[in-house]
């Protein structure tokens, strides 16, 4: 998949994130974040449940905090530059990266094809 413009980059504040689903899929399959003036984009999943979107409500990836990204089904929390899993039952695992870069005209690009494949419906309990 070639590479897809999804905002302008000052479209997203420091300290904020925002989902886009540039696959279509009829739900954000990845989100874009800004933290400490540095863009971050990852799969729109938790690695512990292997299923998205990690927010409660549109837009709502950092914790209550505002000091790491919150997968909200379970509580897991992510560190958001390195995405690795500080607290939470998915301790020591990380975010999936998206590859991303910022265009000549500001715009975030992120390019789908080389991510790890989406993960299938939740298991059961």
């Amino acid at each position: 998949m070639p590479w897809q413009t999804l905002c302008p980059s000052e479209a997203i504040a420091d300290g904020q994130a925002r989902g886009f689903d540039p696959q279509d899929r009829g739900r954000p399959t990845v989100f874009v974040l800004r933290w400490e003036g540095e863009l971050r984009a990852w799969h729109d999943w938790c690695p512990h449940w292997g299923t998205g979107p990690m927010a409660w409500r549109r837009d709502a990836y950092f914790s209550g905090d505002g000091e790491a990204l919150m997968c909200h089904a379970h509580g897991a929390r992510f560190h958001p530059l390195s995405g690795e899993c500080t607290l939470g039952p998915c301790l020591g695992q990380s975010l999936w990266p998206v590859a991303m870069r910022v265009d000549d005209a500001g715009g975030i690009q992120v390019d789908m094809g080389d991510g790890p494949p989406m993960p299938g419906p939740a298991p059961t309990h």
